[in-house]
């Protein structure tokens, strides 16, 4: 309750101010259906609120985003989020304290750093980034993950806070040189210990020297990262018993004999001019990297892409290249070795009073250096249409498209494949009147099993006034061994100038020789205000 007190007193204080401006919105919506739906995790009835108000303090933007929903629950991270945020810099003086402000905020947000230190992790807690002349300097901390006790097949998360700082000469969008540090450590004893030991506390640390030049209005940049990590994957061991490094270094890092170390290398340039766009990228992860502000990167790795685009005839054709190569197992400690190379191209048509035309094809092949050298191939086609109108003083769109995909392993059994098409028509009318038409069609193969999949949609959208429409439509969905009848309805209608209440609904029949039965019928209202 501390941080809803403070904000109303801010605000309360901020309203006696001479130069006081509040804008924003917020909506309110909830849901109710009649049974579970097996494709989804959403609850049968749910409500989510979200509170976006904008406060100019003497043109000093204060903006917040709150977001509260009844689908919060302790068993998982945190989906209710609160950020309170100012970028006093961009309406600042020249020469004032608060021109060095880039940004400051509180609350739940994603901060980015760098690739291989902090990359949208989700961080509960505070930020701030300040750029005074030439120099560089950027903090945020705060709670990563809360526990999550273990439950089941659930091993559950112990609470995890995150750390980085960022600083050094130039701004991060601009040349610049800076030096990066991320620390992120699990909370030991925050939730019940399992005797499995399926998780562990762990620790990381995380430094990084990041580069980047801009020249030529940006027509040549280049950017590199290196970066160390040391990851403890289990705090509570041993720690080390070594002459080699100083009892100091071993008490600041924490290393014992579960701690890994690793470093990492990411590089990037590109080159514009004219029309043209060429780009090259290179990264190098060793076993033993890990970083907890970017858990997306894959250690043990390297990868080389380059990617050229050129536009044609006044832009109005255009044609790209791009090639990727990565392979693992770097130093030899594993039995198995991959080696991956995607190739792609494209070419785009657009010329005036004719129909857009995109074509894109990317093959792959990956080797696996195993007692069978096996090899997974893949294609990717994809051809996709549009075209624009005027019939009869109706405004006609049409698209359409075709996608083919093929895996294969060389085995037959194991192979897989895919096509899709889709026919799009979409007729405006005077009234005004929207009416959009779509069949499709899909066929996937498993080895020498094939399915095929049907699907009509048709929908008509009334827009009687700016700010009111009204959707009314059904499709069906029909393959060899299930079927899906359904209507939709959803509506917007103003009350007046500054509320509009919102409504949907939709009935559902399933029909399946494999599965059971079922019908539901789903409903949502809401409401929204603008001010």
């Amino acid at each position: 309750m501390k941080l809803p007190a403070v904000l109303l007193i801010l605000i309360v204080a901020s309203l006696t101010a001479a130069d006081i401006e509040l804008s924003g919105s917020t909506s309110f919506f909830s849901q109710y259906s009649t049974q579970d739906n097996a494709w989804s995790e959403l609850p049968n009835q749910f409500w989510r609120w979200r509170f976006n108000p904008v406060l100019r303090i003497h043109g000093i933007p204060v903006v917040a985003s709150v977001f509260v929903s009844s689908e919060e629950s302790m068993q998982r991270q945190n989906m209710n989020r609160i950020y309170i945020s100012s970028h006093p810099s961009a309406s600042s003086r020249e020469g004032s304290v608060l021109s060095w402000i880039s940004s400051i905020g509180i609350g739940a947000f994603n901060p980015y750093f760098t690739n291989l230190t902090l990359n949208a992790a989700y961080i509960s807690g505070a930020n701030v980034a300040l750029n005074p002349g030439g120099f560089y300097f950027a903090a945020a901390g705060g709670r990563n993950r809360r526990g999550v006790e273990p439950d089941g097949d659930n091993p559950g998360e112990y609470e995890r806070n995150l750390y980085a700082i960022q600083t050094g000469l130039g701004s991060p969008y601009g040349s610049h040189l800076h030096l990066n540090m991320m620390y992120g450590k699990d909370v030991n004893g925050s939730i019940t210990e399992d005797s499995t030991f399926r998780i562990t506390p762990s620790e990381n640390y995380v430094a990084s020297l990041d580069y980047g030049s801009v020249m030529f209005d940006g027509g040549f940049r280049i950017e590199g990262e290196i970066a160390g990590s040391m990851f403890t994957r289990d705090i509570r061991s041993p720690g080390l018993d070594s002459d080699d490094i100083p009892q100091w270094l071993l008490d600041f890092s924490g290393a014992n004999i579960s701690s890994a170390f690793g470093w990492a290398l990411d590089l990037y340039s590109s080159v514009r001019f004219s029309d043209n766009m060429l780009s090259a990228s290179f990264r190098r992860v060793e076993p033993g990297f890990e970083s907890m502000g970017a858990q997306y990167i894959r250690d043990d790795e390297i990868s080389i892409e380059t990617r050229a685009d050129k536009y044609f005839i006044d832009r109005q054709m255009s044609a790209g290249l791009w090639y990727r190569w990565e392979s693992d197992n770097l130093l030899n400690t594993k039995s198995l070795t991959s080696t991956a190379n995607v190739y792609g191209a494209r070419i785009g048509f657009s010329f005036r009073n004719f129909p857009r035309i995109y074509i894109s094809y990317s093959p792959s092949y990956t080797d696996l250096q195993d007692s069978t050298l096996t090899r997974f191939e893949t294609s990717m086609i994809s051809v996709s249409a549009n075209y624009r109108r005027n019939i009869a003083g109706l405004d006609v769109n049409s698209a359409a498209a075709v996608s083919v995909y093929d895996n294969s392993a060389g085995t037959g059994s194991s192979d897989y494949s895919s096509m899709s098409a889709v026919l799009r028509e979409t007729v405006t009318l005077d009234f005004p009147l929207v009416l959009t038409a779509c069949i499709s069609t899909r066929r996937t193969r498993t080895g020498s099993y094939s399915e095929w999949t049907y699907t009509g949609d048709l929908r008509g959208t009334w827009y009687p006034s700016h700010s009111l429409s009204m959707t009314l439509g059904g499709y069906i969905t029909t393959g060899d061994d299930e079927r899906k009848i359904g209507a939709v309805l959803n509506g917007g209608f103003p009350i007046c100038d500054f509320l509009t209440a919102n409504l949907s609904g939709e009935y559902v029949t399933f029909s399946s020789n494999i599965e059971k039965d079922y019908t539901n019928t789903v409903g949502g209202a809401g409401i929204t205000v603008i001010w």
